[in-house]
């Protein structure tokens, strides 16, 4: 009889997996808004993944990594799209991607959590708490969220463009995320 009941507190004890979710590519989206000249300019990235473990009743085990194509930034202008891309700005030909790893989740109450993780772009890496809803519906999860950055803290805009005169430093992220549960 002590056999199982050590083995159930062991059990217990460990910390509960959390589930693997596929990112549904064609519903999900990773917008950003900056101003340039006083104007607000909205844009996205058209490819990027998320690799995603995550249980609302075990934020502890969750976890994401994010992997950003720079090169599909998409603002409908192309020249614009082509400067964003160049050396003063992300330099997609050197730095390709911007990644975004977590390193915890922190339930907030209902479905809000707060992400943080370490955001990567040109090769610097900050931490960011994101701020999440995650709703999950049986197998089918919708994440939501929005994060403001300063573009200077990862030299994107560099030589004239690192002054907010003809662009603001600020630039509002706003991610949805659909996926379905893998297992």
């Amino acid at each position: 009889m002590r056999l199982p009941v050590a083995l159930l507190v062991l059990l217990t004890a460990l910390p509960a997996a959390a589930r693997d979710w596929r990112m549904i590519d064609d519903e999900s989206s990773l917008a950003f808004t900056f101003k340039q000249m006083g104007s607000p300019v909205t844009g996205r990235f058209e490819t990027f993944t998320a690799a995603i473990s995550f249980d609302p009743a075990a934020p502890d085990a969750a976890s994401v990594e994010a992997v950003i194509e720079i090169a599909s930034v998409d603002t409908g202008n192309a020249e614009r799209d082509a400067g964003i891309g160049g050396p003063d700005w992300f330099d997609a030909a050197t730095y390709p991607t911007a990644r975004f790893v977590s390193t915890g989740f922190t339930a907030t109450g209902g479905d809000s959590y707060d992400v943080a993780g370490e955001l990567t772009i040109r090769d610097v890496t900050d931490a960011v708490v994101l701020p999440m809803t995650i709703a999950v519906d049986g197998d089918r999860a919708v994440a939501t969220g929005t994060l403001e950055l300063d573009r200077t803290t990862f030299g994107v805009g560099q030589g004239d463009w690192a002054s907010a005169t003809a662009v603001g430093h600020e630039v509002l992220l706003e991610i949805e995320v659909v996926a379905t549960a893998e297992d």
